[in-house]
């Protein structure tokens, strides 16, 4: 028990530190080239390699245990998303209080 009450204070602290320093985790970085490689894809119109990169994602997804379905309907998602202007979304809690915008207050 001991060890795991360690272990949570050591993540609380790790994760604290990572916010204060801003410093994006691995999603957020798999997150936001996920965007740029499905936006550019589909800004220069190519139907085949955006098909050739969600297959590729899903059969990544299944490879690790996710259903093919259920991955093809998440990948079909997203793409419609992007097409659509959707971006990864930006995280409040990061924004400091001397990077408010002034008209936010």
């Amino acid at each position: 028990m001991t060890r795991l009450s360690e272990q949570a204070r050591y993540q609380r602290s790790y994760r604290a530190e990572q916010k204060m320093l801003r410093k994006p985790s691995r999603d957020d970085v798999a997150r936001v080239a996920l965007h740029v490689m499905i936006v550019d894809v589909l800004e220069r119109n190519e139907d085949g390699e955006l098909a050739a990169l969600c297959e590729a994602l899903v059969t990544r997804l299944a490879d690790l245990g996710f259903d093919r379905g259920s991955a093809y309907c998440r990948v079909d998602d997203l793409v419609e998303r992007y097409a659509d202007g959707w971006a990864p979304q930006r995280k409040p809690h990061l924004t400091t209080p001397s990077m408010v915008d002034a008209s936010e207050i």
